[in-house]
């Protein structure tokens, strides 16, 4: 397993004020990166495809990672909610806009045919930036349609392609890990501007473990917004605990995976395998911010997560550093 912990340049100011020409129009080329997939990791664990919805345009596109970007794979015709605007209620029909993930698969008889085609795939709507807003509703999925249904009707506020659209969509779908990130209006970059895009959200991904393994506890909580709130913590008692631990460990080492990041306007979602030592505790397993980005004061994480998943059967090994720059 690949290992992302060599530090990296400060997050400084320009990241603050970053903000890439968009293009105007989709790209027909693959010199332009949707500016949502910051970054797919690279690493077995997860999945290496994301779904990019684009409500305007009604399509649905694939990307694999490729290296340090991502390519295109492929592009459907989508349908949408029959309604404008992001979700907001229950019965509303509309297609929310976010960040979210394919969860479990259905298929007849639990789902009729006539209504979703061969098979569906559930997501986490409402996540937790949806559940912090007190959106309702439930039941988005990505599903299919028998091909005498048109695309173009309108759907509930699910995501709806064709029947042989969703049988060979199914080959790039890793349940819970592959991402389905639902656009207004999908934005594109160039390749120089989406690594530089890419390189100052990595630099805060490393600001944050390097505080954290320092056991910084002032400048470690710089990285969380005062509303933040896990399982069991409030942001007050995480500022609490973190100062504990630094009491109560000599040393801390912390190796974070290539992490998947996702953006979709102010939202943030990182995904990262997390390897964590001290003198008293060991214990490995997958890690998820949420974080909230904005230019007046950068990256606030709102929620942090921690899953223990079984550690691959190699010594984990940094990878050589780049050329520039629930505990």
């Amino acid at each position: 397993m690949q290992v992302f912990s060599a530090c990296v340049g400060l997050w400084t100011a320009t990241l603050l004020f970053f903000s890439p020409a968009l293009a105007e129009e989709a790209p027909t080329t693959e010199t332009l990166y949707p500016s949502s997939l910051i970054a797919l990791s690279s690493d077995s664990h997860f999945s290496q495809y994301a779904f990019l919805v684009d409500k305007t345009a009604r399509t649905l596109r694939v990307y694999q990672v490729h290296d340090k970007t991502i390519d295109l794979i492929e592009e459907h015709p989508a349908d949408i909610g029959k309604n404008t605007g992001d979700k907001e209620r229950a019965n509303d029909a509309r297609t929310p806009v976010g960040i979210y993930f394919l969860m479990t698969k259905k298929t007849q008889p639990e789902i009729p045919f006539s209504l979703y085609g061969s098979r569906a795939f559930t997501t986490d709507y409402p996540n937790i930036f949806d559940q912090r807003v007190a959106k309702s509703g439930s039941g988005i999925w990505l599903h299919a349609v028998p091909d005498n249904v048109p695309l173009t009707r309108g759907s509930r506020g699910c995501v709806v392609v064709r029947n042989n659209v969703i049988q060979h969509l199914e080959k790039y779908i890793r349940l819970g890990q592959t991402p389905l990130v639902i656009t207004e209006k999908a934005e594109y970059v160039t390749k120089a501007d989406y690594l530089d895009y890419q390189k100052k959200y990595l630099d805060f991904f490393e600001q944050w473990r390097l505080a954290w393994e320092k056991s910084e506890a002032d400048q470690y909580i710089q990285f969380y917004d005062p509303t933040f709130r896990n399982s069991e913590m409030n942001y007050k008692q995480w500022y609490r605990h973190k100062k504990k631990l630094k009491d109560l460990y000599s040393f801390i080492k912390v190796e974070l995976g290539p992490p998947i990041i996702l953006r979709n306007k102010d939202q943030v979602v990182i995904r990262t395998l997390q390897n964590y030592q001290s003198d008293l505790h060991h214990d490995f397993g997958e890690k998820t911010l949420h974080a909230h980005f904005s230019p007046e004061v950068g990256f606030h994480i709102i929620r942090e997560d921690w899953v223990p998943v079984d550690p691959p059967n190699v010594t984990l090994a940094s990878p050589e550093p780049p050329a520039t720059g629930h505990n």
